[in-house]
């Protein structure tokens, strides 16, 4: 696996974080809602795509096996973030 999940970071954490959304959009795409009346599927391609390029970026090759996020780290009334 990457060591970049690992690293204490600013890549690190956003890596951490681009993975987290990554998985949500998984979980969620093709998913069949009902708003307002109307069924709609949820489609995150771009999303995904655009997270993957992030991901890519940060030098995460397409088709690694990514850690299982760890939704615990990511809880934001533990963090000092501004403006939450």
């Amino acid at each position: 696996m990457n060591p970049i999940f690992d690293e204490k970071t600013r890549d690190g954490e956003l890596a951490r974080a681009l993975n987290l959304a990554l998985h949500a959009f998984s979980v969620y795409s093709g998913t069949e809602v009902i708003m307002e009346g109307e069924r709609i599927v949820l489609n995150f391609t771009r999303e995904t795509a655009a997270v993957v390029h992030a991901l890519q970026l940060l030098g995460v090759q397409p088709g690694e096996t990514l850690h299982s996020p760890d939704f615990d780290a990511f809880n934001l009334g533990k963090k000092n973030v501004p403006g939450f």
